[in-house]
This record gives C-alpha cells, structure tokens and sequence, in this order.
C-alpha cells in the first residue's frame, strides 16, 4: 500500500506527488552517464513534469508565497493600523481624561453651590429665627407695657372713683349732718315756742 493512501489528500496534493513520481520514473528511466552525477533525460517529459507543478500547487500555497512577496507590505501596513490604533486609544484616553477632569470640575462646582445654598439656607434660618425671637421678645415687652398700661389706667379709673365716691359720701354726709341740723333747729324751735 502506498504511502499517500494513509491519509486522504486534496487534489493538488495528489497532482503534487503525482509529478514527482514521474519525476522518479523518469530518473530512474533516464540513462545515467556517470552514476550519482549525470542524468539523460527526455526533455519533453521533464517539461510536461515542470508545467505541471504550478497546476499542481493549491491557492492556499500560491496566496501564501504571494503573502510572503508581500509580508513587508503586510508588516507596515499592519504597523500603520496599530499605531492608528494605539493614536486612537490615546486620544480616546485623552477624551475620557478631560470629560473626568470636566465632571471633577463640575462635582466640585456643585458640591461649591451645594454648600452655598446651605449655608445660604442655615444664614436664612438663623435671621428668621432671630426676627421672629425678636419680635416675640418685643410682643412679650409691649404686651408687658400694656398689662402695667392697663394696670395703671385700670388705678387711675379706680382712684378717681374712690375719689368721686368720697366726696359723694362726703356730700352724703354733709346732707345728712345738714338734714339733722335742720331738724334739730326745728324741733328746738318747736321747743321754744
């Protein structure tokens, strides 16, 4: 059994052995004019054997020695592509950089603002607090003044009452005493009659 049917083979692979079986049948065939050195053979059999190699070589083969006539090619213009890549990736950390510095800025701003509002808030707060204790303190002072304003005029009222009353009962009095006088010096009168 032959070597090549070990494993299965493409086509060109086969055409590729082929030809060199009939490379070694046309050695062997040949007339060997000084043995190991010099071999005789039909040029037009030799021809067909070389022609037939290109045909023989697959695409793979052929687009892979054409990848190496090109692989400096390849090389700097896979160079080129990953120095775009390696800009690009810069720049893009660039970006990232100057819009987290930009939001930096932005959170201390409105941490700044925040802060501001609340000690603007708590200043506020503490006026408010401070007006309306101030006015509380006020309201007690003047209701205090009008409690003693009341209390006073509430005494002035009372004493000019008690005045009034006293003369009234002085009047009273004095009416009385009158009225007894005059019924004393009428029954005296009566008496000396």
């Amino acid at each position: 059994m032959n070597e090549r049917q070990n494993f299965s083979m493409s086509q060109s692979e086969e055409k590729m052995y082929d030809l060199i079986d009939k490379l070694n049948e046309l050695w062997e065939v040949g007339l060997h004019i000084i043995p190991g050195h010099y071999v005789v053979v039909k040029s037009k059999e030799l021809s067909k054997i070389i022609n037939g190699f290109p045909d023989a070589v697959s695409n793979e083969i052929r687009d892979a020695h054409v990848i190496l006539r090109k692989k400096d090619d390849i090389l700097q213009d896979a160079r080129m592509k990953a120095d775009r890549i390696i800009a690009d990736a810069e720049n893009e950390r660039h970006r990232m950089l100057n819009e987290s510095s930009i939001m930096r800025d932005m959170e201390e701003k409105a941490k700044s603002f925040r802060e501001q509002v609340i000690q603007e808030c708590e200043d506020i707060k503490m006026k408010a607090f401070n007006e309306a204790e101030s006015v509380r303190l006020n309201a007690n002072e003047e209701s205090i003044r009008i409690k003693d304003g009341a209390q006073n005029y509430a005494q002035q009222v009372l004493n000019k009452l008690e005045q009034n009353l006293n003369q009234l009962y002085q009047e009273v009095m004095n009416g009385q005493q009158y009225l007894n006088d005059l019924r004393n010096a009428s029954d005296f009168t009566q008496q000396h009659k």
